[in-house]
Order: structure tokens, then sequence, then C-alpha cells
């Protein structure tokens, strides 16, 4: 009977406490917009285009053979405008995609000794063992966004937006593999890890989202983008170095027959973060 009555009590204690909040914040005062908002964000990262793919197709040119990834950034923005409805922005940020595979090892010789890519139509056979793939994408862009900052007639809690950017992209990775056997027994077992050579690329980003403001000068943020990390600077060339590679994203059948088309490193970006708002605007 005891425990019936505490959890009325606090059930109509509840009820009166939350009741009494909302009408205090019904009451209250417009939050103005930001002249100045700062996001903290992580990110669940898909591949997509030729960043998707098994991980050997990765060794025979047709895509970069991840599955998955994560994704970290800083955005600041700039309300301009009377209602801070335009938001020239900046952001710094990273991304990986990567894969894994239990059962197989990629480069049968467990070594890179003659370059990369093979000549001709050759390419490396696998043999039992592990391996891993990794691509990493740091980068720091410019964008703009349109905040639809009198959706939320009444305080403006929810501000949506769709925005776009340039990205200046730092891409590069790497594969590491045990192998159960190979060509080169005394390589047998080991691992060894091969470097995708980093390589500069321009890309664009494309998106929306939505901020929850919790206050005045805090909310959260939350949203999903459209990102091509080489869109512009594409380039394959032979690389003699032991065990690295170029990252080979532009179609070169004169290196390899197998290079017979650009490839596409997109991803989509689906993220939740923290936001800081600073400063206010006018209306």
């Amino acid at each position: 009977m005891r425990t019936k009555t505490t959890l009325l009590f606090l059930f109509l204690f509840t009820f009166f406490a939350v009741n009494s909040f909302s009408q205090v914040k019904t009451t209250s005062s417009k939050w103005k917009s930001p002249t100045l908002s700062i996001d903290i964000i992580g990110s669940f990262d898909l591949p997509i285009q030729d960043a998707k793919g098994n991980m050997a197709d990765f060794f025979t040119y047709k895509n970069y053979g991840t599955k998955a990834g994560f994704g970290a950034q800083f955005n600041f923005k700039f309300g301009l405008g009377r209602y801070g409805q335009y938001r020239p922005y900046i952001t710094l940020g990273y991304a990986q995609l990567q894969n894994s595979d239990d059962n197989t090892a990629y480069i049968d010789s467990n070594e890179i000794a003659n370059g990369y890519p093979l000549r001709g139509s050759e390419v490396y056979s696998s043999t039992p063992g592990k391996s891993v793939m990794i691509l990493r994408n740091p980068y720091i862009g410019a964008g703009f966004e349109y905040a639809f900052t009198l959706a939320d007639k009444k305080k403006r809690m929810w501000i949506p937006f769709v925005g776009a950017e340039f990205l200046l992209n730092v891409i590069t990775g790497i594969y590491r593999q045990t192998p159960t056997t190979s060509v080169n027994p005394t390589l047998s077992g080991l691992e060894v890890p091969f470097t995708i050579k980093s390589d500069i690329r321009f890309g664009i980003g494309a998106g929306a989202g939505v901020n929850v403001r919790l206050g005045r000068s805090a909310g959260i943020v939350f949203g999903a983008k459209y990102k091509l990390a080489n869109l512009i600077g594409k380039k394959s060339d032979l690389l003699h170095e032991e065990n690295k590679m170029n990252l080979l994203d532009k179609a070169a059948t004169d290196l390899n027959t197998n290079l017979s088309k650009d490839r596409n490193i997109g991803y989509m970006e689906f993220y939740v973060g923290a936001t800081i708002f600073m400063g206010k605007s006018k209306n």
C-alpha cells in the first residue's frame, strides 16, 4: 500500500511540475536567432557510389571496398540577415570509411615490391588470412546555409535548415593483412600494413538538418548530408615505393587495363551533436 501511495505522489508531483514548467515556457519571450552558432558533431557515415563494395573489388579497381564509417566535425556558422536566416559557415572535420575480412588476405605475396598497380591486366591473387581496409579523410571547407528561423514563430526553438559546402579533402588510408599462407614463406603469418598515400581532392557536400534550442545558449543539432570527396583533382600514377599505393581514382588503362573508369568517393553522413549559440539577431 505504501509503495502505491509513493508512486501516486511521485506521479502527481511530476505532472504538476511539468505542467507548471510548460506554462512558464509558454509565457516567456522569444529567443532571438544567434549571430554565431558552433556545432560539435559526431556522425555515422555510409559509403555510396564507388566508396562502397567488397574488399576484393579494391584490388581489381572497381571500387574502394568499404562498408561503414564514422566521423566528427566542428561547424562555425555566422547568422546574417534580419532574422539570422543566412548562415555562411566554416567546417573542420574528419571522416573514416572501413571494412574488414576475417577469411582473406588480398595480396598473396604479402608485399608490394615492384610498384603499384601491377602492369597490364595483372592483379594480385588472394590467400587465406584476415584483412582491414581504412580510408581516412580529414577536411576543411566553407559553406552556406539557409535557416528557416521563423518556422517556430512562438519561441524559435526548432530551426530547420538546408545548405551546401565546398570541401578541401586530404584522402589517405591504410590496408592491413595477415595471411596464413604466402607466396613468400618468410612473410607468412605476419601482419603487414600497406599505405594509401595522402593526396588532395576537392569535393562538395549538401544536406538538411534541424537545430533544437534547449536554452538561450545551448541546443542540439541533427541531420543528414551527402558528400562527394573527390569531385575535382582525380589522378592515377604508378608508384615505386615498397608497400605503398596511390589513391588511383582516375581511369588509366595505360597503368592497368582494369583501371577503366573514374572512381567517386561518396558517402551519406547521418549526424547528431551539440550547438552553442552566441549573439542575437535584430529580430
